[in-house]
């Protein structure tokens, strides 16, 4: 009998990290695009491109990643946590902010494929903008501009060297993936949370990319899912979510869903 409780009780215990949340570095290898020139865990980045056969077997990966999110999903929410439609997002700020539509902007580096949420004051708390599964935190973040080089000077911790402390959070209803970042150290999630839309998860900070001067204190949101680039199918892509947002910030000074 003792033997058959220890059994049940090892069952009962979340699953490890390992197998349904990888480390950061190797699930945002997997999210990041294509061909991921800088390798941002090093003090320096570095260029560590992607090879072909790394492009498809992260595909097949991260199909099989989704599977268990959604498992894990289905498992903890119950009846309680609705899947949220994009349409009916959740405006991500508890503040009104200020929000730019600055998707696909030039940059250094690229095209910004997310939107930038100014606030006037740090400290605004970020809410989780639909209900999923928190699959990446960063927090701890160390880092500064550095006058000297005239760049960003990262230490270690956070997601990443740019991003600065964040959420990544796979929406089990559209099959995309949230990302939140630049955020002020002290999350309020953890990685396997099963967050319902609304959720505190951070407060806005100026880490990362916004340490730099003029940098600014504002949330830096990205959405991304399954699309076709670099000649792969299935491959993460950035997609504009300003309508979506800007209809949750409508419908939030309405007095209408949060």
């Amino acid at each position: 009998m003792t033997g058959l409780l220890v059994a049940l009780a090892i069952a009962a215990l979340p699953q490890a990290d390992t197998t349904v949340f990888p480390p950061r570095e190797s699930l945002l290898r997997l999210y990041y695009d294509c061909d991921e020139a800088r390798w941002p865990w090093a003090a320096e980045e570095s260029f560590v491109p992607k090879t072909n056969a790394e492009i498809q077997d992260g595909i097949t990966r991260l199909r099989a990643l989704e599977h268990g999110w959604r498992a894990w999903f289905a498992s903890r929410a119950g009846d309680s946590i609705a899947p949220t439609p994009l349409e009916r997002l959740v405006y991500p700020l508890a503040v009104r902010g200020r929000l730019l539509d600055n998707f696909d902007n030039p940059r250094e580096g690229g095209p910004h494929g997310a939107l930038d949420i100014f606030v006037e004051r740090e400290g605004a708390l970020v809410r989780a903008p639909v209900a999923g599964v928190v699959v990446a935190t960063g927090d701890g973040w160390q880092g500064g501009w550095s006058r000297e080089r005239r760049d960003l000077r990262y230490e270690g911790g956070g997601l990443s060297r740019r991003a600065g402390n964040g959420v990544l959070l796979y929406d089990p209803a559209s099959g995309g993936y949230h990302y939140l970042v630049h955020l002020r150290a002290g999350l309020l999630v953890h990685t396997g949370d099963v967050v319902v839309a609304g959720r505190p998860i951070g407060r806005v900070g100026h880490t990362g990319n916004a340490a730099r001067p003029g940098g600014g204190r504002h949330l830096h949101y990205a959405f991304k899912r399954a699309g076709v680039a670099c000649g792969f199918d299935g491959v993460l892509v950035a997609v504009d979510p300003y309508a979506w947002v800007r209809g949750a910030r409508q419908r939030r000074t309405a007095g209408v869903n949060r």
